[in-house]
């Protein structure tokens, strides 16, 4: 199904009440994705591939010489393991006084083997290559368990007794969705509107910057805002970009620059239409409070606003838009407020 056949030609926020609070389907779920979204996700798997192909390539054609320096250094770790043991056992009995010209050609023979001895420089790009790919695997993902262990140690989950009108948010667009309500923590962030979604084997969770909260309960009483906030970071449960076997097939290929960049942004265009499904807004307010912070958003004239986003241009705003993991503001708000299609990437 076309995505014209799903919205018929409709802004996402202008369709029915009804429609809007109604479980969303998998016609509609590919409808909000954005149309580069796949295209962009096979081309990071791609260079994912290539990577690890290219360093297990130079691993089979090095062989004999990898085995060689292998060799080396195992060589070189005993001499090192034999020296350390042989210098405690010298200093427990060594004379107190020694010969001037045995301490020079200790001193000779020491600065031989030091010549001997592997470098870094010496070590192949393979090797290298290899070592550090398995430490950002397996320190990347012991991190995220790191990090949310940091993260609920400082936090508030939100629950049936804490923040119950949030708690019941999350159900909703969970239940909408067809997912597992996820848990979702509150946590301050010295100012910074923000929020994200994460995950760990199996499980995926979110966390929102406590300062957005001043938003919807003291600030201007805005759910909305807030709303569309969850939605996006629940929109990419949905669409699986915060799950493991997601991440893991482009696990390398998003250390690669601009490449990873677009593809991050395919990403944000499709959660940012999808929470307009599910909040029935437009999503500017909560663009307007990440920009001008939560106490002043609701002073900006829309209008004016829109139309300054139309004018800005040129090459350097295209320069900061392609190594943004982000659309730049302009784009993203272009975007929403046209409720329809896919957002420019470039």
């Amino acid at each position: 199904m076309k995505k014209e056949d799903v919205f018929k030609g409709k802004k996402v926020y202008e369709l029915g009440e009804e429609w809007q609070k109604a479980p969303v389907t998998k016609e509609e779920g590919r409808a909000c994705k954005h149309r580069l979204e796949r295209r962009w996700y096979r081309r990071m798997i791609e260079i994912n591939i290539l990577m690890i192909v290219v360093v297990i390539s130079l691993l089979v054609t090095n062989m004999d010489e990898n085995k060689r320096l292998g060799k080396q250094a195992l060589e070189q770790f005993k001499r090192d393991l034999k020296e350390e043991n042989i210098g405690l056992i010298d200093s427990w009995d060594s004379e107190p006084a020694e010969d001037a010209s045995s301490e020079g050609k200790a001193s000779e023979g020491k600065a031989e083997e030091k010549q001997e001895k592997l470098t870094k420089d010496d070590i192949p790009f393979e090797i290298q290559a290899l070592f550090y790919g398995l430490i950002i695997t397996v320190v990347g993902y012991l991190a995220l368990y790191y990090l949310y262990a940091k993260y609920r140690s400082s936090a508030v989950r939100i629950t049936e007794r804490n923040f119950p009108e949030i708690y019941a948010m999350v159900e909703d667009f969970a239940r909408r969705l067809g997912i597992k309500t996820p848990k979702a923590y509150v946590i301050q962030q010295s100012g910074v509107l923000n929020a994200f979604s994460a995950f760990l084997f199996r499980k995926q969770w979110i966390c929102i910057h406590a300062e957005l909260f001043e938003v919807a309960y003291r600030e201007h009483q805005d759910m909305d805002v807030l709303a569309f906030v969850i939605a996006h970071e629940m929109a990419h449960i949905y669409y699986g970009h915060a799950t493991l076997h997601y991440n893991l097939p482009i696990w390398f290929s998003r250390i690669v620059p601009v490449f990873s960049d677009i593809a991050s942004r395919t990403r944000e265009y499709s959660c940012d239409r999808l929470a307009q499904r599910l909040t029935g807004s437009d999503g500017l307010d909560a663009m307007l409070a990440l920009v001008v912070d939560r106490h002043l958003y609701k002073m900006v004239d829309k209008e004016d606003y829109i139309e300054e986003m139309k004018a800005q241009k040129g090459f350097f705003l295209w320069c900061v838009n392609m190594v943004a993991s982000h659309p730049v503001m302009n784009k993203r708000v272009l975007a929403l407020v046209c409720g329809r299609g896919s957002g420019k990437l470039y």
